[in-house]
């Protein structure tokens, strides 16, 4: 059969759900270690703040690397938690994916130009975000413990031996409220994040195109400048969705004890200023700029094989 008319192709619910969770988890794998430097920095600023301004919000993050290094783990230590991690990406893809491409399939025959607009796609794209942070919050508390577990001291440790062990210590002593703390800054930095990285995403890469065409570099640049926007606008949530996962439920272990999200974020504003919102966002650039363009371009090939599969050709590749 002679498929060269063929000029559209959409994957199917499995092929999205399948490609989108393997290569988030490939990501993931590959720079666990900076988003646990990331966590091991916030942790640090508890209570003290940032000492200093500059590129590295007080805390050297090669100087946190080296330190978990040497602790005498090797490279066993840059991935404490990485089951969880693994577990907590997987589940949050699954869902904010699975939930996206539901109801985008059903709005889209309704509309005139049979597509959503950017904004609505934006819109769906918080949604489904947020519902896949709810899901996955309970692995997500259990992945903070498990990489700040290391920097206690020995007697302060909780020593889960993975995430389905914390996960049954959590619940045990803590409750479904201990498994699902944190929530509220992890549907927020969830809703940030689908917004503020696919919108800039976009606008540098048309940018881009339309300064200089299509070149190999348009889309590494759009993410690069898009990375920066999602950053500064995440980071903050991360910050108080670190701190309320990490802490203990006996209040006397804790160097400040938080109500809540808001109480959270007003004692920070407070007691450390504005700019320890910020802490950590060094680790937390590259870690969102590497996840990016692994993504990109892994998708890319996985993408480009399946419509070669469905007979498109040249430029509709």
């Amino acid at each position: 059969m002679n498929y060269s008319h063929k000029r559209f192709w959409e994957p199917s619910t499995a092929q999205a759900l399948s490609s989108s969770v393997g290569v988030g988890l490939l990501a993931t794998a590959l720079w666990q270690p900076l988003d646990m430097v990331k966590t091991r920095i916030q942790v640090r600023a508890e209570g003290i703040g940032i000492r200093q301004l500059g590129i590295y919000a007080g805390y050297n993050p090669n100087k946190i690397f080296r330190e978990i290094h040497a602790q005498g783990n090797g490279m066993k230590g840059l991935y404490a938690g990485l089951d969880a991690a693994l577990l907590a990406r997987g589940t949050y893809l699954f869902t904010r994916n699975l939930v996206y491409k539901v109801i985008y399939d059903r709005i889209k025959p309704r509309k005139a130009t049979n597509d959503l607009t950017t904004r609505e796609k934006s819109a769906l794209a918080a949604f489904a975000g947020a519902v896949g942070a709810i899901v996955s919050n309970p692995f997500e508390v259990a992945l903070t413990r498990l990489v700040t577990d290391g920097a206690l001291a020995p007697e302060r440790r909780r020593n889960y031996a993975g995430v389905f062990d914390a996960y049954s210590k959590i619940s045990s002593a803590e409750g479904g409220f201990g498994l699902m703390r944190g929530v509220v800054p992890s549907i927020y930095r969830a809703i940030a994040l689908n917004v503020a990285i696919s919108g800039p995403y976009n606008y540098f890469n048309e940018a881009m195109y339309n300064c200089f065409g299509e070149t190999d570099a348009n889309r590494p640049v759009a993410l690069v400048l898009a990375s920066v926007v999602a950053t500064l606008a995440t980071i903050p949530f991360d910050n108080v969705k670190t701190r309320l996962q990490y802490s203990f439920a006996d209040p006397a272990q804790n160097r400040l004890n938080y109500n809540g999200f808001v109480d959270c974020a007003r004692k920070i504003f407070m007691f450390e200023g504005w700019q320890s919102f910020f802490v950590g966002s060094y680790a937390y650039y590259f870690r969102t700029l590497l996840y990016g363009l692994t993504t990109i371009y892994t998708m890319d090939l996985i993408t480009t094989r399946w419509k070669k599969q469905a007979g498109l050709k040249g430029k509709y590749l």
